[in-house]
């Protein structure tokens, strides 16, 4: 089932942008247009598309035939910019300049009253939803909650508090036999045994059982199929491309380049410490020669990051050579003589000698 995020990638533009594209009186094809060109431009955090052959607007769409006509229409009516040398496309923000008439239809007051009646819609939702969280903390529902969802389980029956109250006690968070790992997949957890505890009690079980699951930062997805290797490997995969975006500071998402590369770490279990470090190391030791020189591609990072993980394996590997070398490579024999035989030794040859 499909489940796009934000966080995976968005285009941004403003509303103001969208209400135009609403009024103005586009025909399908140069709708498509626009659209293709913002996923290729901003949708890769850049201002204009590049689009080598114009054939490759039929991805949209649009046929071959048609291309060229609706891209001339809609640059000279100032709606899109092309540079015919390059092939380099991007969309006009100034909307004044657009030289496009409104749809038959609009009524900008009608239109206004939508946003209008949708926002109020959604201040009472979010108000609705405080007021359950409050009623949770309060004790009259209760609830598991992981990666900030909440599962709500309304209890109705006290007859039916009573028959799970009797059930033999079990501290939240442990398994029993024949939970399967798809429960645990859909953030169902058996609370069960919660049922006559107080919310202090809860409360604690919950954050024990959150303490125990969560995964420390420097974990690399293993290659068995538990069910936590998905969110280690998303999470890994998060954290340094943020990382690699926030120091090169332009971009809202990673090439698919970058994401092999991120699978090449990921397979080798390269710590995320060091996948971190080796970023930030990149971007503090690089001099651009020239006012566009820049670090394009992660690939730039990569060798710094395996300069560092085989660093830290051999100052690993030196450690423990250095611990093996200082124990004793044999023990010592049982049968060294202590000092009172040495001394009683020496007696009897004194009382030998004495003799003679």
């Amino acid at each position: 089932m499909a489940n796009p995020q934000p966080e995976n990638g968005f285009v941004k533009l403003a509303n103001e942008i969208w209400n135009e594209i609403i009024r103005r009186d586009f025909s399908k094809r140069q709708k498509d247009i626009i659209l293709f060109i913002w996923r290729l431009s901003y949708g890769c955090g850049k201002k204009t598309a590049l689009v080598p052959l114009l054939k490759d607007f039929e991805l949209c769409g649009v046929g071959y035939q048609n291309i060229r006509k609706e891209i001339d229409h809609l640059s000279n009516c100032k709606v899109v910019s092309w540079d015919q040398n390059r092939n380099v496309f991007s969309v006009n923000k100034d909307y004044d300049q657009w030289q496009i008439s409104p749809v038959k239809g609009w009524d900008e007051k009608k239109f206004k009253d939508l946003i209008s009646k949708n926002l109020d819609e959604k201040k009472i939702n979010s108000s609705q939803n405080k007021k359950i969280e409050k009623r949770v903390l309060h004790g009259d529902l209760l609830f598991a909650s992981q990666n900030k969802k909440w599962l709500l389980l309304k209890i109705r029956s006290h007859s039916f508090l009573k028959r799970e109250a009797r059930l033999p006690s079990n501290p939240c968070g442990c398994r029993k036999k024949g939970v399967s790992k798809d429960i645990i997949k859909n953030n169902i957890k058996n609370i069960s045994c919660c049922l006559g505890k107080s919310d202090s009690e809860i409360g604690q079980a919950f954050t024990t059982q959150n303490e125990s699951n969560s995964e420390s930062q420097d974990a690399v997805p293993a290659g068995d199929v538990d069910s936590n290797r998905e969110a280690n490997e998303l999470d890994y995969r998060k954290q340094v491309a943020d990382r690699y975006l926030a120091r090169r500071g332009k971009g809202l998402e990673i090439t698919a380049k970058d994401e092999l590369i991120l699978d090449e770490l990921i397979a080798d279990a390269v710590p995320i410490h060091i996948a971190l470090a080796g970023i930030d190391k990149a971007f503090n030791t690089f001099k651009p020669k020239h006012k566009k020189d820049e670090i394009k591609s992660l690939s730039y990072c990569e060798g710094i990051i395996y300069a560092l993980h085989t660093e830290a394996i051999e100052q690993s590997e030196k450690m423990k050579d250095t611990k093996a070398s200082e124990a004793p490579d044999n023990e010592p024999p049982d049968n060294i003589p202590t000092e009172e035989d040495v001394q009683r030794m020496l007696a009897e040859m004194r009382s030998k000698r004495g003799g003679d």
